[in-house]
């Protein structure tokens, strides 16, 4: 994983600055990236508490 270092020193993982960029080139606003974040996130417990059964 390869780091990007910003002006502000702070250590950016550039694959998620691909992909905010990208966001924001297709016109998504903050709270919609955010939403999408959540229900991968969702649908990644699921899929990890369906495996255990």
């Amino acid at each position: 994983m390869i780091q990007v270092i910003s002006n502000s020193q702070l250590e950016l993982d550039e694959e998620w600055v691909e992909l905010m960029l990208c966001a924001r080139d297709k016109g998504l606003t903050v709270e919609e990236v955010r939403k999408v974040l959540l229900i991968l996130q969702e649908e990644g417990k699921t899929i990890i508490q369906e495996s255990a059964v």
